[in-house]
């Protein structure tokens, strides 16, 4: 593994650009002072006795909420799947993304940063929804859910470099069959609580924990 990757600093492109709000610089701001505790900490766990699966999320981590109604725009989060009898398990990245306009962009792939550079990958369409109460005032609300599998040593190597306050992220753009492109990404706090939520669990199961690095 390249020792010298370094996660890309997050530039505030719509705040550069004069699109947002102070709200929002606000509410980004006071994301980049959350810690791995507190992701941890606010971990959801989907654990029913009849399940197979054990399914540990960061949903309540953190949500950017936009307007006077807090309106959540896009979103994104972890998923762990975890066998309940082999204690192994598989991770996806879930996102969520709204936009308004007259017809679905279908976002068909992401690219990724990695230690040796992007890479790219299929995502799976999780779910879809519309809503056109408002469209007179610019077309209607569309919404995708997607979501994809995501490497667990690519992860350890992000979650192992950090910092708390670090105003760093790990950087992803979502490509759709329109042409339209999604740029997001999430911060090492969320991904390095992630990981103490789940090996919290696995060890409490009675399982060994084994990173990758």
């Amino acid at each position: 593994m390249n020792r010298n990757f370094r996660i890309s600093v997050f530039v505030l492109a719509a705040a550069i650009s004069g699109c947002a709000t102070t709200n929002r610089e606000e509410q980004l701001q006071a994301a980049f002072s959350l810690t791995k505790e507190h992701f941890k900490n606010t971990a959801t766990i989907k654990d029913d006795s009849l399940d197979t699966t054990a399914v540990i999320t960061t949903l309540n981590g953190f949500q950017e909420k936009r307007g006077l109604l807090g309106i959540v725009w896009d979103d994104n989060f972890l998923r762990a799947f975890i066998n309940k009898k082999t204690g192994k398990f598989s991770i996806q990245l879930y996102q969520v993304i709204s936009y308004q306009g007259s017809g679905w962009n279908f976002y068909q792939s992401v690219n990724y940063e990695t230690p040796n550079g992007p890479e790219a990958r299929q995502v799976s369409s999780i779910n879809r929804d519309v809503d056109c109460s408002n469209a007179r005032y610019g077309g209607c609300k569309y919404t995708e859910h997607i979501g994809f599998e995501v490497d667990e040593k690519l992860l350890r190597t992000i979650a192992a470099g950090y910092q708390p306050g670090q105003q760093v992220v790990w950087k992803f753009k979502f490509n759709a069959k329109s042409g339209k492109e999604h740029n997001n990404g999430m911060l090492p706090a969320e991904i390095a609580g992630f990981f103490e939520a789940v090996d919290e669990y696995r060890v409490g199961h009675g399982f060994a924990v084994k990173t990758n690095n």
